[in-house]
């Protein structure tokens, strides 16, 4: 049991240095791919100037993303401080036991296992040692940190983009009667009357419709870079739930290693959580999409204007989503049945 009790947690943890390392190779692998992207998703097409609300819009979901990037940040990088606290206590209760050296090791203290470069005779060395591993570690949770945010920046923004291409279909009609300088509240029953009038909103259901096409492009760009990061970022995260669980239930609240314990867990759900969430934007933008063009007052739209509309309609009736290495979607039920698994794992490892 106690060789257990060593090798579940330090496996887990393993794998998630080893994750961190490939999601941050990743990112330095398709920087092109990335600044593509970025280049798409910075078309100047998306400018909707007669829209009030596309400012506001993007200003909100830049706030809110800044938001989580800070505290995606401090949650990582707090593993690292709860774990030098807890080694640090358990240091200074066995140095005034005088077991220090004698029967306890500063290897036994550490939580997390690497080759300490020097000799570990005395307890200043030892808190030395805790440096080191924190030096490490703060490297490591910045580069899945970093990982995540630029995950999280994408979906960010193809989620504004939705949201005012959404916006600009609604106000389709109120929008071209302002470029024709015409009362936006005018009103007639067939725009093939007014030709001019039709050939604008035409092109501005064309544009409209290619901009969602960008954005559905975009998506697919953005899952050929992050789908297996997403899978071992997935696999990693139910194996560090199940160890923290694991190991939590031998754990008394008193205990140093508790508060460590707790903060690791916290960070595997707020990861695996917020890369879900961020995942259900697409999703929901995608279906809500619909809902706009049948807002849009198409009436006495012309023929054509409807066929555009209709093709757009049949397009997003394929719902919109990343996917975990091509095999889950990403949503929050797949983040539920992360979750129903690692509780799993924990149990049979307890039965063990």
């Amino acid at each position: 049991m106690g060789k257990l009790l060593l090798l579940v947690p330090h496996v887990a943890m393993l794998l998630n240095t080893c994750v961190g390392l490939f999601e941050f190779a990743t990112l330095i692998y398709n920087q092109p791919k990335m600044a593509k992207l970025k280049k798409l998703l910075q078309s100047e097409s998306f400018n909707y100037e007669e829209c009030s609300n596309t400012t506001k819009i993007v200003e909100d979901s830049r706030a809110f993303y800044n938001r989580i990037t800070i505290a995606s940040y401090l949650i990582y990088w707090m593993v690292a401080v709860g774990g030098h606290l807890s080694a640090l206590k358990n240091l200074n209760a066995e140095s005034r036991a005088g077991r220090y050296g004698v029967n306890t090791t500063c290897y036994d203290l550490i939580p997390h296992l690497f080759v300490i470069p020097f000799q570990t005779d005395t307890t200043r060395r030892c808190k030395n040692a805790l440096m080191v591993m924190d030096f490490g570690l703060l490297i490591i949770a910045g580069y899945i940190a970093t990982h995540d945010t630029v995950l999280y920046s994408f979906l960010s923004c193809i989620k504004a983009k939705f949201e005012v291409v959404s916006e600009a279909t609604i106000t389709i009609r109120e929008r071209t009667a302002l470029k024709m300088h015409m009362d936006k509240h005018f009103e007639m029953l067939n725009d093939e009357e007014f030709p001019e009038f039709e050939e604008l909103m035409y092109c501005e259901i064309k544009r409209c419709n290619a901009n969602i096409v960008i954005l559905i492009r975009a998506c697919k760009d953005l899952e050929s870079i992050f789908c297996y990061t997403l899978l071992g970022r997935s696999v990693s995260s139910l194996l560090v739930i199940a160890a923290c669980l694991y190991i939590g239930s031998f754990l008394s609240p008193r205990d140093p290693e508790m508060y460590h314990l707790a903060e690791y867990l916290i960070s595997g759900f707020f990861q695996m959580f917020m890369i879900c969430y961020f995942g259900v934007f697409i999703t929901e933008r995608g279906a809500a999409y619909k809902t706009c063009l049948y807002e849009s007052n198409w009436y006495s739209c012309s023929s054509r204007f409807k066929q555009a509309m209709l093709i757009m309609m049949n397009q997003m009736q394929r719902p919109l989503y990343l996917t975990i290495g091509k095999f889950f979607p990403l949503s929050l039920q797949t983040f539920v049945q992360v979750t129903k698994a690692a509780f799993s794992y924990a149990t049979v490892l307890k039965t063990v």
